[in-house]
């Protein structure tokens, strides 16, 4: 896929909604906790999960990984993770809000700091050099005017539809959960790829959870919310454990927070420069990107050493 540079025009004055957007979720605070007006919801949603201002948005979170083995249902630690997702927020000519994301992720040894260049498959002892993980730019278009207030994500390879759960307010906070599942044709099918193929499809079931405060989404002045956050994810094999289509997921869970850019511990920063500096180079990216063009890209398929049978 190949994405152009969203033009970050400020089209709407100060790079907010129009204040009449915003006046209705303002209207009756009070009465509007629930956050059952549409308006309110859509702007609280928003100002959670990036910003109602032309800018960029900053997420980062710390994770666990563990590999489940179905036939004994033990969960083996894999490696941590240091997450950072990164968004441009622009709005578009027609009223839309657009979103430009990008993501990556460092392994690191289980429990430590330590990153993992390389790994050892545990039932083939070969050794893998780690690829960490990028992916973008997906493009997301959020619009008010829409008769479900989000129209969704879309890139060349992937839609992605949440399924927005029922939100709960508890104290001050409120709690905003997310599940999706995807499924598609893996672009490395197990008859080219038998090592790299976790199968013919590929996909993964995700949830996600965001907290802000009440005050912060009821206050028309504040463009994006200081949200926190907390995943879980149930995912195939990734290409490069060459772990062919042996039974068995990777399980991750995680937490995190967003932060202005200058928030991020210097030591992340440069542990991101070193293994996905791409991710900070943003204005040269352009064309999509995952895993799977990557190991196109760069890797060919080897036939030995592992039966696809799911036995080593």
């Amino acid at each position: 896929m190949s994405a152009s540079d969203i033009s970050r025009r400020s089209i709407l004055g100060d790079g907010f909604l129009e204040p009449s957007v915003l006046s209705m979720a303002s209207v009756n605070a009070g009465e509007v906790n629930n956050f059952s007006d549409p308006s309110l919801r859509f702007t609280s949603k928003l100002k959670t999960i990036g910003s109602l201002a032309e800018e960029t948005v900053h997420r980062v979170s710390t994770g666990h990984v563990w590999m489940y083995e179905p036939e004994t249902h033990k969960f083996e630690p894999f490696c941590s993770l240091e997450n950072y997702n990164v968004s441009e927020w622009s709005h578009a000519p027609d009223g839309k809000i657009i979103s430009r994301m990008f993501e990556s992720a460092v392994y690191m040894k289980f429990g430590t700091d330590e990153v993992m260049e390389e790994w050892t498959n545990p039932y083939t002892n070969e050794v893998c050099k780690v690829h960490h993980y990028l992916i973008g730019p997906m493009i997301s278009s959020h619009d008010p005017n829409a008769s479900d207030l989000d129209s969704g994500a879309g890139n060349a390879e992937r839609v992605i539809i949440p399924n927005n759960l029922d939100w709960v307010t508890i104290g001050d906070t409120v709690y905003m959960p997310t599940d999706s599942s995807v499924d598609y044709k893996n672009p490395l099918q197990p008859e080219e790829w038998p090592l790299a193929s976790a199968g013919p499809t590929f996909g993964w079931d995700s949830f996600i959870m965001f907290a802000s405060k009440t005050s912060d989404l009821l206050n028309t002045d504040i463009s994006q919310v200081m949200a926190h956050s907390w995943y879980q994810e149930n995912i195939r094999w990734q290409p490069w454990m060459l772990m062919g289509q042996r039974p068995g997921r990777l399980i991750a869970r995680g937490y995190g927070k967003k932060v202005r850019w200058d928030e991020i511990p210097v030591d992340r920063v440069k542990r991101m420069e070193k293994y996905v500096g791409e991710v900070l180079d943003r204005a040269n990216w352009e064309d999509f990107q995952n895993e799977f063009i990557w190991y196109l890209k760069n890797q060919k398929p080897r036939r030995s050493d592992v039966k696809t049978d799911g036995d080593a």
